[in-house]
C-alpha cells in the first residue's frame, strides 16, 4: 500500500521517535482519520499484534499475577542532560521543537533528542506530526512532578546532591582540624619529652648532693589547646574574624590553602553553549564563523588568522548539525537547519553577540588573615615534627611518651611528618601549574576579545559577510494547521472497526487469486502476475485483465 508523502513521514518518524509507553494510558496514540491507512491492521505504534496463549483456570489460579514493569526512560539521562532539558522546556512554555531544547539548553541535538523521547514517553506528552515531517512535543506545565512522582531515582537527586555537598564540607573541616591535631600532638610530644628530661637532671643533681634552686615551671593543660572549640568563645568572636570574604571559615581555609577551590570555570562550557545555540538560532540559523568567534577559542595569538582559518567553527557544526555553504558572492556561511525550527509562532528577537571570558584561577580564596594564619600554624607544625623526630632517636623520648599515656606518637610519625611536608608541597607544585593555566586563559581571553572588537567594527569585507548571513537566514515556525497526526486527536468512531474490515477484504482477495489460479494452471508464473489488479493508493484497480475480481474490486 503506496501512502502520500507527508502521510509516509509522518508514519515512519512516529515510529521512530515515539517510545512504547505513550501506547498506554490517557496519552494513547491516536491517528486522524486522513492518516488511518498507515495503521490499519497493526499495533497503535505500529508493531505487530501480540498473542497471548491460553490458560487453563487450575493454571491461572496457581500463577500469581505480575503486573508488567514499567520501564522509566528518563533515568537513563544524564541527570545535567535532563535538567538542562526541562529548563528549556519549561523557558519555551511547553511546546518545542528538538531545535529549540538544543539551542535554549545548549546540548547536541542528539542530546535534545533522546531527552525529549524520554521526557515525553515518561510525562504523557502530546506529539504533532506536520506533513513537512516536524515534529511538536507539548508538555504539561507540571510534566517535571508526573516524572518524578514516578521515578525513586530521580526524587532522590537533591538528597544525593545535599549529602555530596555535606560530604565535601566535612572533608574541608576534617583536612583543617587533622592540622590543629597535628600541632597538638607535636606539642604535647615535645613538651612532655622535655619535662622528662629536666625532671631527670633534678633527679641527677640532688642524688649527687646537690641543691635544687625553685625556678620557672611550665605547665601543660590540653584544654587551653582545646579553647578554640568552646561554643562561647565562638560566639563571642567577631563575625569577620570566624569568616573570610567568602563566607569560608578558618577550617575551610586549610584545606583551601593546601588544595584550592572549586573551579571558577566549571559552567564556562554549559553557559558558552547555550549563548552560542541562542544566537544561532535567533539569526535564522545561518551564521559567520566571525560572529561566533567571541564565544570560541579562535586562534590564541594570532587573532589575525581568524578571518582565514575557521577550523575553530567545526565543534559548533559537530554540536548542532551545522554545515557551511556558499552565499551569493562567494562568502562562507554556516547552516544549521535543525536550529531553524521553532515551536514559536512569531519570529525569535534577535541576540547580540555576546563576549564570553575565563577566570584566572587562584592559589586560594581565603582572605589575607586566614592565610597568614594557615601558613604560621603550617610552619610550627613542620618544625615542630622536624624537632620531635630528633628527640625520638634516643630511647629516653620513647620511654617518656609511653609513661605518660602517649606510646602511640611513635607509630604515628610518619603520618605526621607526610602531613607537613604536604602541607607546603601540594601549594607549590598548584602555583606552578597555575601559573601555566592562567596563561593559557589570558591568551584564550585575549583572542576572544580581540574578535569581539572586530565583529563590532567590521571591514568592508566582513560587513558584507555579515548581511549575507542575513540573507540567507530562515526561522520556520511549526505548522499547526499542517498537523497530519496529533497524539491528542480523537480516534473516529468509523474508524475502530477498519482492522476487521481489511483483514476481510485480504482474505477475500487471497480467496480469489486461489480461484483464478486453479483456472489458469498451463499460465506461466509472471503472465498470471501481471494479470493481478495492481491497486493505487486509494485502492482502485489500474489494471483489471481478470474476469473472476472480488465484487468490492469491481464496485472501485
Amino acid at each position: 500500500m503506496v501512502m502520500p508523502g507527508g502521510h509516509k513521514a509522518a508514519a515512519s518518524l512516529v515510529s521512530q521517535y515515539m517510545p512504547s509507553t505513550l501506547a498506554q494510558g490517557p496519552g494513547m496514540l491516536r491517528p486522524c482519520r486522513s492518516f488511518r491507512p498507515a495503521f490499519v491492521g497493526l499495533h497503535p505504534l505500529g508493531g505487530p499484534r501480540s498473542r497471548v496463549p491460553r490458560r487453563s483456570p487450575a493454571t491461572a489460579a496457581a500463577t500469581p499475577y505480575k503486573p508488567p514493569s514499567e520501564e522509566i526512560a528518563s533515568e537513563g539521562l544524564p541527570s545535567e542532560v535532563r535538567q538542562r532539558a526541562e529548563t528549556a522546556i519549561l523557558k519555551r512554555g511547553g511546546a518545542v521543537t528538538v531545535g529549540d531544547v538544543a539551542a535554549v539548553a545548549g546540548i547536541s541535538l542528539k542530546e535534545a533528542e533522546d531527552a525529549l523521547r524520554a521526557l515525553a514517553s515518561d510525562s504523557l506528552a502530546n506529539l504533532k506530526v506536520s506533513d513537512e515531517g516536524e515534529i511538536l512535543y507539548s508538555f504539561d506545565p507540571n510534566f517535571r512532578d508526573r516524572i518524578r512522582n514516578k521515578s525513586l531515582r530521580i526524587r532522590l537527586e537533591s538528597t544525593a546532591a545535599a549529602v555530596k555537598d555535606t560530604a565535601s564540607y566535612l572533608a574541608r573541616v576534617t583536612f583543617g582540624t587533622a592540622l590543629l591535631a597535628s600541632v597538638v600532638t607535636v606539642a604535647l610530644a615535645i613538651t612532655v619529652i622535655a619535662s622528662s628530661g629536666n625532671q631527670s637532671n633534678d633527679r641527677d643533681r640532688r642524688g649527687n648532693g646537690g641543691y635544687y634552686r625553685g625556678g620557672p615551671q611550665f605547665y601543660f593543660n590540653i584544654t587551653d589547646l582545646l579553647w578554640y572549640w568552646n561554643p562561647r568563645y565562638s560566639r563571642a568572636r567577631q563575625p569577620s574574624a570566624a569568616k573570610g570574604q567568602g563566607g569560608m571559615n578558618f577550617l575551610e581555609a586549610i584545606f583551601s590553602f593546601v588544595f584550592g577551590d572549586p573551579d571558577p570555570n566549571i559552567a564556562f562550557e554549559a553557559q558558552r553553549w547555550e549563548k552560542i545555540g541562542q544566537y544561532i538560532q535567533s539569526r535564522g540559523g545561518v551564521v559567520a564563523a566571525e560572529e561566533l568567534a567571541p564565544m570560541l577559542e579562535g586562534q590564541v595569538g594570532n587573532t589575525t588568522s581568524i578571518a582565514v582559518d575557521e577550523s575553530y567553527v567545526l565543534p559548533v557544526l559537530t554540536r548542532f548539525g551545522g554545515s557551511p555553504v556558499v552565499g551569493q558572492d562567494g562568502e562562507i556561511l554556516y547552516h544549521f537547519p535543525t536550529l531553524q525550527q521553532t515551536a514559536a509562532a512569531q519570529r525569535l528577537p534577535a541576540v547580540q553577540p555576546e563576549l564570553v571570558q575565563e577566570r584566572p584561577v587562584q592559589l586560594t580564596q581565603a582572605n589575607g588573615g586566614q592565610k597568614l594564619v594557615a601558613i604560621a600554624l603550617g610552619a610550627a607544625n613542620l618544625v615542630g615534627v622536624v624537632a620531635l623526630g630528633g628527640m625520638l632517636g634516643s630511647p629516653q623520648g620513647y620511654y617518656a611518651l609511653a609513661r605518660n599515656g602517649l606510646g602511640w606518637i611513635p607509630n604515628a610519625m610518619p603520618f605526621l611528618q607526610a602531613y607537613a611536608f604536604s602541607f607546603f608541597a601540594i601549594p607549590a607544585l598548584r602555583a606552578l601549574s597555575l601559573r601555566a593555566r592562567n596563561a593559557g586563559i589570558e591568551a584564550r581571553n585575549q583572542a576572544r576579545l580581540a574578535a569581539s572588537r572586530r565583529l563590532r567594527a567590521p571591514d568592508p569585507q566582513l560587513a558584507t559577510k555579515l548581511r549575507a548571513a542575513q540573507v540567507e537566514a530562515q526561522q520556520r515556525s511549526f505548522q499547526r494547521d499542517r498537523v497530519v497526526y496529533a497524539t491528542d486527536t480523537p480516534l473516529p468512531t468509523s474508524s475502530r472497526d477498519e482492522p476487521d474490515e481489511w483483514e476481510a477484504r485480504l482474505a477475500a482477495r487471497q480467496a480469489a487469486r486461489g480461484r483464478g489460479a486453479g483456472g489458469r494452471r498451463g499460465v506461466p508464473e509472471q503472465r498470471r502476475g501481471a494479470e493481478d489488479p495492481v491497486m493505487d493508493r486509494k485502492g482502485g484497480s489500474q489494471q483489471q485483465r481478470g474476469r473472476d475480481l472480488p465484487s468490492w474490486l469491481r464496485e472501485r
